[in-house]
């Protein structure tokens, strides 16, 4: 099949366009995509790319195609799309489609098409719509049930990765100190916008921590990309989960992939545990999730990582998803109820977070 061009923006796809996308990989049926509707999804979830469901509509019978698709494109804002292409993201999610997702013992979405251009920084994946899935909420929360199935599975996951020979072939992921340059260089500006978009939500004792961090983003990321290295996927949070229909159920199913690095796999455990619980009810649950999640690394055969070097890797990673927070987060618009409410929590987590554990240890000066 003739390489077909890769859409920048969601209009651009046409009937014609994803009959081919979708019969890529060899569908059984020949049915073709007469039509389409878009339904926007993800508002005020802390999403920065294009995010939406394609409802499609067949001239017959479509057998194995499906009835609708997740389509994920970059940014349509100039800004956030420019963020993104130097950080990579889009394009590192496609190869994490194409070439990790395979093998991953953790689930994700079915691909049923990918594609990136290097000259236009374009791409765009076609996923699995998870429509029998209960999707998570990091302001909802969730059960202790669902937070020890997470913990489980990422767990298993990157014992899978951890300190092996096959991260060295993965080019295209870079390990988490790579990054430090971007970082350093958005900092002050996101920074500066996220405080302004907060407002009275912005603690005072947050607000010295991020006046703070800037001058330790190399060291901070520097620590935790040292030896042992997993693949970390850098944004684990509730809002990137599919959990099954109930909450005893023994389902998950994690998208999302666009911030995976190497380093450290606590990171993932850090920002999972800060997003999922208040303060009052993290501090109950920690350090039991903690344990959990270096037990079952045990478990999965890594035995030179002591709970006491998972800990402080723990809490330095805090203040590394706080700077991934504010050079994301700072550019994000935050205008509706939902996403009010989560930005709030979020300073209030942190704010809660980094004092409990007495992160700001780690920072310079």
């Amino acid at each position: 099949m003739t390489q077909l061009p890769t859409p920048a923006h969601l209009h651009e796809i046409t009937p014609d366009w994803l009959t081919k996308a979708l019969q890529s990989k060899g569908a059984s049926s020949n049915a073709l995509v007469t039509d389409y509707s878009i339904e926007p999804i993800g508002e005020g979830k802390g999403f920065i790319n294009q995010l939406a469901r394609l409802v499609i509509e067949y001239d017959g019978n479509f057998g194995d195609l499906p009835r609708s698709v997740i389509a994920k494109l970059p940014p349509s804002d100039p800004t956030l799309k420019a963020m993104s292409s130097k950080l990579g993201d889009d394009q590192r999610e496609v190869r994490f489609y194409e070439e990790i997702a395979p093998q991953s013992t953790i689930q994700t979405p079915y691909l049923y098409y990918s594609a990136s251009d290097h000259n236009t920084g374009n791409a765009i994946l076609l996923l699995e719509d998870m429509t029998n899935a209960r999707q998570g909420d990091s302001v909802a929360g969730c059960s202790l049930t669902d937070a020890q199935l997470a913990i489980r599975e990422l767990a298993k996951f990157q014992s899978h990765w951890w300190e092996s020979p096959s991260l060295r072939t993965l080019e295209w992921m870079p390990v988490k100190d790579v990054e430090a340059k971007v970082y350093q260089e958005v900092y002050p500006e996101a920074w500066a916008l996220l405080v302004e978009k907060a407002r009275d939500g912005m603690t005072p004792r947050l607000k010295v921590v991020g006046d703070r961090l800037q001058q330790s983003i190399v060291q901070i990321k520097s620590k935790l990309a040292k030896p042992p290295r997993t693949i970390i996927h850098g944004d684990y949070r509730l809002d990137n989960f599919f959990l099954g229909t109930t909450s005893n159920s023994n389902s998950l199913v994690v998208f999302d992939w666009e911030f995976c690095v190497q380093g450290r796999g606590t990171f993932d455990v850090a920002t999972f545990i800060n997003e999922a619980f208040p303060p009052r009810q993290r501090r109950q649950e920690e350090v039991a999730l903690l344990r959990l999640y270096h037990r079952c690394l045990a478990e999965h055969g890594i035995k030179n990582y002591t709970f006491e070097d998972c800990l402080v890797d723990y809490r330095i990673s805090m203040l590394e998803i706080f700077v991934f927070w504010v050079v994301v987060g700072g550019y994000l618009d935050y205008e509706g109820d939902r996403a009010s409410i989560y930005l709030r929590n979020s300073c209030q987590r942190f704010d809660a977070t980094i004092s409990d554990l007495n992160c700001t240890e780690f920072l310079s000066g």
